[in-house]
Order: structure tokens, then sequence, then C-alpha cells
């Protein structure tokens, strides 16, 4: 079951039919100056082709009966006289770098999602022009003004709503997406931002690697079962969508119902992760970007491996001779890999370098270029299985507790999350799974325990007895030190299971084989309630003649265990 957000406000900038305005452009530029004839795309018949089918077309050509979908031939056959261009997704994302360029005199904080398409926070930058419809005309005026495209804005809470909403230039009052997405039709969810870090649909599954998430399938399957608008999908139960078409549709169930997926769990490491080059031959083509590209995107990537991080949003920053400062941020469905990250370093240095040709600011040679990561996760998070796919055990363990938490409730399946604090059984919390993590307390915690941690934590602490040799109780003084050497262990509590399978059983007593100094931890000793205790690791002899290490923890002159080691 997708755990969702409450939607913030967002602004999604589209220019219409990018792909095709960014393949005319490139043939134009083709043309020598003399040869070169303006071609309007509304009234001259044109289309783009990939792979051998038309991904877009003019009006022109729409109306001559070249449609998305067509092969070439059934394209040509029925529009002869319209003008063929090929897609070349590079030359789109560099060239819309002017688009982006134009928003940045707007306002900051811009992200780019795919070509075609950019996203920022409403708030901010609408307080400061006076309104959000004084914001959508400022953009828009900007955009001609500086590129002589036309471009739309949508405004809305969560991005999907806001995305819908830019063709037609709409502004949907705050909270009440859910209501401007219902009569959609469902057919909408193909230009769903689906993916943790709004990435665009031509990624892989996040849950199934091996295979992309294909919008028109899924769009078609639920047509056929009878789901024909965003409305029927948003009022199915959340449950039975994770368990029916597992977490992949969930998510897009969520957008449907007007919010927007929770975050990857954040990380902050402690010192800044960036990697940064000083060219030594300033940048002044955009063929030399592919030369520095992989060495810097290599060298970042070695950095996150050996923190055990991915990132899912980069900010490229470049510095010019002229001492001009240009940055950038690329939003991505995942992790982004060394390819990736070089391919956004290629398409940026192109998109900079070649902006002023309309008018933008001009760009100096490029002297230093640097990455640096925004949005870190885990590598677990998002790495796939041994065999490099989730599997189909992930994909059944997903829907089995989503059915237990749609029977039993959210708290029917909880998962352990590290929110920080001196004792092992305050350092992690369960919360209900796929909900939002607790804030992690950052310490420093003193007295708390030193990696690795012991493999078993008892969250009700089993009583214990430490004996010295001659059988008096070993207790730890004011002072922080033992009364005597502890020479056997005995267990006093009712069986458990833990315990059992260690060789410890409830009434025996043990020999303590070593022991390591105590560690004295005063708890809010500033406080009226604060406590003293005190923790030590010892290795005993089991009862199969195994030795075991135990971390022993003595509050008010009692001793507990406070974990197993493995």
């Amino acid at each position: 079951m997708s755990v969702g957000t409450p939607a913030t406000r967002t602004v999604a900038v589209t220019v219409p039919d990018w792909p095709l305005l960014a393949a005319l452009d490139r043939h134009q530029r083709r043309e020598t100056e003399d040869a070169a004839v303006a071609i309007d795309p509304a009234t001259d018949p044109v289309i783009l082709l990939d792979q051998h089918r038309v991904t877009h077309a003019g009006a022109a050509a729409r109306e001559a009966g070249a449609l998305p979908g067509m092969k070439r031939r059934a394209a040509r056959a029925a529009c002869p006289e319209a003008l063929v261009l090929e897609a070349d997704t590079e030359s789109e994302s560099s060239l819309f770098e002017l688009v982006a360029a134009a928003v940045d005199t707007i306002a900051a904080g811009v992200d780019v999602l795919r070509p075609g398409v950019l996203l920022m926070s409403a708030r901010g930058p609408a307080r400061h022009q006076g309104s959000e419809e004084a914001l959508a005309e400022r953009l828009l005026d900007a955009i001609a003004e500086l590129t002589g495209w036309d471009a739309a804005v949508g405004i809305a809470d969560g991005p999907f709503a806001a995305l819908l909403a830019s063709p037609r230039g709409r502004i949907v009052r705050a909270e009440r997406s859910a209501d401007y997405l219902a009569p959609h039709p469902i057919t909408a969810l193909r230009s769903a931002p689906v993916g943790p870090g709004w990435g665009h649909r031509g990624q892989p599954s996040a849950t199934r690697p091996e295979r992309r998430l294909d919008l028109a399938e899924t769009v078609d399957l639920l047509q056929r079962l009878g789901i024909t608008t965003l409305g029927d999908l948003a009022a199915l139960p959340s449950a039975a969508v994770a368990d029916r078409f597992g977490p992949d549709v969930a998510t897009l169930h969520l957008l449907a119902r007007g919010e927007e997926p929770a975050p990857p769990a954040a990380h902050h490491p402690t010192q800044p992760i960036q990697a940064e080059t000083t060219l030594e031959t300033p940048l002044v083509r955009t063929d030399q970007a592919a030369f520095i590209a992989r060495p810097l995107a290599e060298e970042l990537h070695t950095m996150l491996v050996e923190r055990g991080l991915v990132c899912t949003r980069l900010r490229i920053v470049a510095r010019t001779e002229g001492g001009e400062e240009m940055e950038r941020t690329w939003r991505h469905d995942g992790a982004l890999t060394v390819a990736d990250v070089v391919d956004r370093i290629r398409w940026q240095c192109d998109g900079w370098i070649t902006r002023s040709r309309l008018g933008g600011p001009a760009t100096g040679a490029i002297t230093r270029i640097g990455l640096h990561p925004l949005q870190l996760a885990p590598a677990g998070e998002s790495a796939p299985a041994l065999w490099g796919s989730a599997g189909e055990a992930a994909q059944r363990a997903s829907r089995a507790f989503a059915r237990a938490q749609g029977l039993a409730g959210e708290d029917a399946v909880q998962v352990p999350a590290l929110v920080g604090g001196r004792l092992l059984a305050d350092e992690v919390a369960l919360v209900p799974w796929r909900s939002e993590k607790p804030a992690r307390r950052e310490g420093p915690w003193p007295g708390s325990l030193p990696r690795p941690v012991p493999a078993t934590v008892f969250r009700e602490l089993p009583p214990i007895t430490l004996q010295d040799a001659d059988g008096r109780p070993v207790v730890v003084t004011a002072r922080g030190l033992l009364s005597a050497p502890p020479a056997r262990l005995l267990v006093t509590a009712p069986g458990r299971a833990a315990l059992q399978r260690a060789g410890l059983r409830a009434g025996s007593a043990y020999p303590v084989l070593v022991h390591g100094a105590p560690t004295v931890i005063d708890e809010r000793w500033w406080a009226p309630g604060g406590a003293r205790s005190a923790r030590m690791q010892l290795v005993v002899r089991g009862a199969s003649d195994e030795e075991t290490a135990v971390l022993a923890l003595s509050r008010t002159g009692s001793w507990a265990l406070e974990g197993l080691y493995d």
C-alpha cells in the first residue's frame, strides 16, 4: 500500500510538442542561411520519428492523417509532403537549457523533470510576484521573449495535477487537485511523473528493474476492467490496488487521488559529497564535454559507493573564465548511474554553450565543473536482488504485507527504523511498513555502544545475576568500577527462545570466560528523573559448551541482558 505525503503547491512549465520543436530547430540550423526556410508545424506538415514510428506530428500533419503511433510507411502514405525528422534525445536535452535559463530569470529552484517539462515550488515565487496568476504570466513572457517558443504553465497541489493543468494554462485552487483530476480520462496516466524522483516513464520500474513500467499497457488493462477516469481509479481501496497490481500501480493510484509519493529516506552525510574538476583547456565546444564527463561521473560514483549511497537528484555547477557561475538541477527516477550523469553533463554543457544563440546571456569558456548531489539515499533501498532483479519473492512479500495491513490495520506490519539513542532499545523504533520514517535524533550519545552492535536486542530485558568467585553479587560502584571480577552468569528470567538458542537456560549458571570494563551511562543527569546505569560485554560458556558473547546492563544494582552477539 503506497504511502503519500501532503501535496506541495507545484508549478509545471511545459513546451508543447517539445521533441518536434527541438528536431525542427536542429533541422533549420543545418540549412544554410540562403536555403533556410521558416517552417511552422501548425501550417506545414511535419512528423517526428523514433525507431521508425511517429512520436509527434504537427497540426497540419495530423489533419492529413499522420498520427502518433503510425509506422513510417503508413505516415508517409497519409501525408507524402510531410517533412520527416528523426528524434535526438541529446539535442532535445541540451536545447531545453534555453527554456530553463529563461525561467531562471523569474524564479530560482527550477528542476528539469525531462526535456520539455520543468517543475518548481509555487509558494515562494508566487509570493514574490504577488500571486500565482502573476507568476504564470511572467514565466510565459520570459520564455517567449528569450527563446521565441510558446510555453504553458499549470499550478496545482502536486506534480501530476500541475502537469495536467499545464497544457490548458489552469491554476487549480488549493486542496482541489483531487476534484480536478477526477474527470480526466484514464489515459492521462501516460504523462504521470512515475518514480521517487519525479522521473520520466522511460525508466525501469523501481520494484522490477528488469521490466519497464509500460503505462500504455497499464492504461489498457484498467480500461478493460471498466476504469475509464482518474476518479474511478481514485475511488478504489488503496490496499486492494496494491494487492492486485503491485506497488507501481499503487503509486499511480496515489497520484490519481491528488497526492504525491513520499520521497525516499534522505541521507545527510556529515561531510558534503561533491566532485569537481578544473579544466586545463577551457571548454568552448560541446564535443569537449564528452572527454571530461566520464572521469568526473566515475569519481562521484566511487565516492557514493564507498559510503553506500545513491543519488537521485543532482546539481551541475559550472564556472566560466569571467567568474560567472551557472547551475542546473536534474531529477531522476531511481539511482543515477555513471552513464546517466555523463549524459546530463554533456547535455547541460551543450545547453550552456549554445544558449546565447537565441538571445540568451552569452556564456564564456567553462573552466570548472562540479557535481553536487542534493538527494541521497541508502543504496540498499534501491538495490536489486542477487541476480539483478527484485524477484517474485519480493513481489509476493509486498502483496502479503499490503493484504495484512488492509485486513488488520496499518500497525499490523512494522519495520525497524534507526532513530538514535544511548541504549540499544532506544536506537531503533518500529514503524508501520511503508510509512514515513521518524526523524533521526542526531547525537552525540555519550555512553552509546560502539559498532558492531549485538545481533539480538531485547526490548524487555531478561534479568540475570553476576557473581564473583565466592558467589557474591557483582555490582558497579559509584566510581564506575566492578566490586569484583565476575565469575558466573546466572539466568533468572523465564525461558526465552533467543536465550535457548544461545545455550542459556533459565535457572542455570554459566562461567564467565572474559569480560570488558563497565561503561557508565548518565541519562539526563541534569533532570530529576535522570538515571544512572552501566553496561558491560562478557563472554560466557553456554550449555552446549559454546562461547557466547553477551551485553549486560546494570540499573539500580540489578543486571539484565541487553543483547546477544552472533
